[in-house]
């Protein structure tokens, strides 16, 4: 019988993926590649494209030849680790099915992205002030545009850092002791 927490995490996967595709089914059904729709001015818009790269359009312009096999291959890896962390945290961890579902959804989404079209859909486009640092020779003055998926990926990672840090390595039972 799957625990509570399996179930969730399940759920949670589930329902991150299904958003994600009816909301890039959305944008690629109503919109033209590169059309962008302004929401709020130039702060935040809809911008439709296709990303070849990782996350927030890394590496998306890099002329690598087999470049989506090697995503598709990371991410299956990635996932494996998902997995492997999820199933490896004490089970008395709260909030680790919601975390990792989050994470394992976002993960999913964008590899089937990457399986059916060799690319993923990025849609999100925010502005924000200029940030500029030059010993890493970064300037940016735009969010990299990105999508449910990754926002999904995001808050699950800061989840899970938070679940840990404030856990302290920690079962509950270990900390009654």
């Amino acid at each position: 019988m799957r625990s509570r927490r399996m179930k969730f995490f399940i759920i949670v996967s589930v329902a991150v993926i299904a958003v994600d595709h009816v909301v890039k089914w959305i944008v690629t059904s109503t919109m033209r590649l590169n059309q962008t729709i302004r929401i709020i001015d130039d702060y935040f818009t809809i911008s439709y494209i296709m990303n070849s790269g990782i996350a927030f359009g890394l590496f998306d312009d890099h002329p690598f030849p087999h470049k989506s096999l090697l995503l598709i291959i990371v991410s299956l890896l990635a996932l494996g680790i998902i997995l492997y962390i999820f199933v490896s945290l004490p089970k008395e961890v709260k909030l680790s099915g919601l975390a990792m579902g989050l994470i394992f959804g976002g993960a999913i989404g964008n590899l089937i992205d990457r399986i059916v079209r060799g690319r993923v859909v990025d849609f999100l486009d925010f502005d924000f002030p200029d940030i500029h640092i030059g010993l890493l020779n970064i300037h940016m003055t735009r969010w990299p545009t990105f999508n449910v998926a990754d926002s999904c990926v995001l808050v699950g990672i800061v989840m899970l850092l938070i679940i840990i840090i404030s856990h302290g390595g920690k079962t509950e039972q270990q900390e009654a002791e």
